[in-house]
């Protein structure tokens, strides 16, 4: 089976409220001064299930999210 990209969202650090609306998210907790999310993980194929600011979330049609990994500039 091909999984097709549904959408695709960058978690910028201002777009808390459009992130948080997303089923895959759990909450969103600080790391330092910087948001990082916590993903479910029955929803999420990574082994990790923590986005930070820059990365990206990906929905695929088979209802499963992938965390792409962006640069997290300081």
């Amino acid at each position: 089976m091909i999984r097709k990209e549904i959408r695709r969202i960058k978690f910028t650090g201002k777009n808390l409220n459009d992130v948080f609306a997303l089923p895959c998210v759990e909450k969103i907790q600080k790391c330092g001064n910087r948001p990082k999310l916590i993903m479910d993980r029955n929803m999420v194929s990574n082994v990790f299930n923590v986005a930070l600011v820059g990365d990206e979330l990906v929905e695929y049609s088979d209802g499963k999210w992938e965390i792409q990994y962006g640069e997290n500039d300081e």
